[in-house]
């Protein structure tokens, strides 16, 4: 077997980045010549379930739990490529195991108060959302997901604190939209109760 070490490195700079789609082809590369390489396994599911392509993330991360049962990063992968193939119920699952493996992560938590709400679970969500915000105040993920929650539950000044940080930082162009969008509905709501 090759030593993949500087390989992975690479690829772990590359998934840093959000440069996923970069990541595959040297993900494949390895698994190509070493079809059970865990290292690259988990990895190729992480960037397909980013990428949108949730289904082969489960069938990577699938046969990857069949060899590992216990690594949050890819128990979170997995509950966010249930989510966004609508089994939400085991998207909780996976993620809550994910949770207590890594209560650090603050994307997990994010990803928690995600499928949380839309559980309808709308407490529960909110402080997920605010324990993430306490872990990582910098994620712009986590800023938009807590903006929208204390928008729900009416704590506007909160919320418009958020977005206004949000807006002045180096984030996506659909992370900027979305946030303009609960700007523009914080501003009228707030016009309209003064």
């Amino acid at each position: 077997m090759d030593d993949y070490t500087h390989a992975i490195k690479q690829i772990d700079n590359l998934i840093a980045e959000e440069e996923y789609g970069r990541a595959v082809p040297l993900l494949n590369a390895i698994l190509i010549e070493d079809p059970d390489y865990l290292e690259a396994l988990w990895r190729l599911g992480l960037c397909w379930v980013e990428l949108e392509k949730p289904d082969k993330a489960i069938k990577a991360l699938t046969y990857y739990f069949s060899f590992v049962k216990d690594n949050p990063r890819a128990l979170e992968a997995f509950g966010c490529a249930c989510f966004k193939t609508g089994e939400l119920k085991e998207a909780q699952n996976y993620l809550e195991k994910a949770k207590l493996l890594n209560p650090a992560s603050s994307s997990v938590e994010r990803n928690l108060g995600v499928v949380y709400n839309q559980l309808g679970s709308f407490e529960k969500s909110y402080k997920a959302m605010k324990r993430s915000f306490k872990l990582n105040p910098l994620d712009y993920r986590t800023m938009y997901a807590l903006a929208s929650a204390h928008f729900y539950f009416g704590n506007y000044p909160k919320a418009v604190e958020l977005v206004e940080t949000m807006l002045s930082m180096e984030i996506p162009d659909e992370f900027k939209s979305m946030a303009m969008v609960i700007k523009r509905f914080l501003d009228t709501k707030m016009d309209i109760e003064e």
